[in-house]
């Protein structure tokens, strides 16, 4: 192992020079063991190029060796060359003991090539022929979980769990947390948490410290999501994704100024984030901060002016202020196109009424009546405002639809019977 150990040795000190000369030592003098262990530590460490060198040289001696096939086929994967891959897969005999092995990379191909069918056949095949192998039942848990099959990967990791596997490959997957993730995506909430707690008790990893709270707060057991996402914020307080999460778990257990506080944290580490300025809004607004609302959905649709929640939002407390002016300001530049909310048409309606813009009031009434007519609000608004424009038999007929839902309304009554 002399020049393999002396080339990893070298590339740990980043000597690339020295590492080279090693390497090429290994190739010419070294024994096929130490070639192989080179190969296997290089493909480790991302020598693609490499380690491919040395599993061909060692398959020119070792013709059809299906581990090194197999070996050849996962350097090919990693490079995107999946014609090789299956070339070297499809030369491993059944025969052979790497078969097995194989079928599970030939999984891998089909998968990234999106023939899941075929995924599927290759891994029953080899639960088939090692019904107890958990290799074989966590990979079959990994495709269906990719696939959205949340009760087959469950089954297939708790069968892992039985053979007493708990981590899988080189990261240390959690084979808990691959559980927790399944339930939790399939809305067993309260199912997973218990997972969840013991891939934490295993190791703490930002990422299940992550999925434990939002199950938590899916769960509405919010006292557990506060600890696991303070925890988190406390480890990592740029992981900008448990704030929202935090912040709604303290509103929900009646801490809506500490919610407040939370979203304020979220903007330092994050003031791109056009949803925490949002959410922030929404927070201030039932705290009764007007100000720091309308600044917090302000901010955020200066990061996207066509962010049609705050701009709902928005014009909600502009029509509260009266300020008339300043949500036509804001909404004008849509085009119809961008408007997502029919909402937007009734707001600019009642706005340009109140600025004496009646042109532009009678428009967006327009186009707000179709989808508004079965609105008992908005169609006496409609009809009232069609009367002072003089349009007596259009505001008649919208009156009229509006005594159907409201046929007590003696004021409306009254006016159509004057017309009459």
């Amino acid at each position: 192992m002399e020049f393999a150990e002396k080339m990893l040795h070298a590339l740990e000190h980043e000597d690339m020079q020295a590492a080279r000369k090693y390497f090429d030592q290994a190739i010419q003098n070294g024994t096929d063991e130490e070639q192989f262990f080179l190969a296997e530590q290089l493909f480790s460490l991302g020598f693609l190029d490499e380690s491919e060198d040395l599993y061909e040289l060692l398959l020119a001696k070792y013709k059809d060796e299906g581990e090194l096939l197999v070996r050849l086929a996962e350097v090919a994967l990693e490079k995107d060359e999946l014609d090789n891959a299956q070339a070297y897969l499809e030369g491993v005999a059944i025969e052979d003991a790497a078969y097995l092995e194989s079928l599970l990379v030939l999984a891998d191909l089909y998968q990234i090539q999106g023939l899941f069918e075929v995924t599927e056949q290759k891994l029953l095949e080899a639960k088939d022929l090692a019904p107890n192998e958990p290799v074989i039942d966590f990979a079959l848990g990994e495709y269906y979980l990719t696939q959205g099959r949340f009760a087959s990967a469950v089954t297939y990791y708790r069968a892992v769990l039985a053979s007493g596997v708990t981590e899988f490959g080189s990261r240390g997957i959690s084979v808990y947390e691959r559980i927790a993730e399944a339930l939790s995506a399939s809305g067993a909430f309260e199912e997973a948490l218990p997972y969840y707690e013991k891939a934490l008790a295993e190791v703490e990893s930002l990422g299940t410290l992550f999925g434990f709270g939002l199950t938590a707060y899916q769960a509405k057991e919010y006292v557990k999501a506060i600890h696991a996402l303070e925890k988190l914020k406390e480890q990592d307080p740029s992981y900008t994704t448990l704030y929202p999460y935090l912040a709604k778990s303290y509103s929900e257990n009646g801490q809506k100024e500490q919610a407040l506080e939370i979203f304020k944290e979220g903007l330092k580490q994050d003031e791109f984030n056009k949803e925490l300025f949002f959410e922030t809004g929404k927070m201030a607004e039932t705290l009764g901060d007007l100000s720091l609302a309308e600044e917090a959905y302000r901010q955020a649709l200066v990061l996207d002016e066509e962010y049609i929640e705050a701009i709902l939002a928005l014009n909600k407390l502009l029509l509260l202020k009266e300020d008339y002016t300043g949500l036509i300001e804001i909404n004008e530049a849509l085009s119809q196109e961008m408007i997502t909310d029919p909402q937007i048409f009734w707001d600019l309606s009642i706005s340009y009424q109140e600025n004496e813009q009646y042109d532009q009031a009678s428009e967006n009434f327009a186009l707000a009546y179709p989808y508004f007519k079965e609105n008992s609000t908005f169609l006496r608004e409609y009809g009232l405002f069609l009367r002072e424009e003089g349009e007596i038999l259009k505001a008649t007929q919208i009156l009229k639809e509006y005594l159907q839902l409201v046929p007590e309304d003696e004021e409306i009554i009254d006016l159509i019977r004057e017309e009459n």
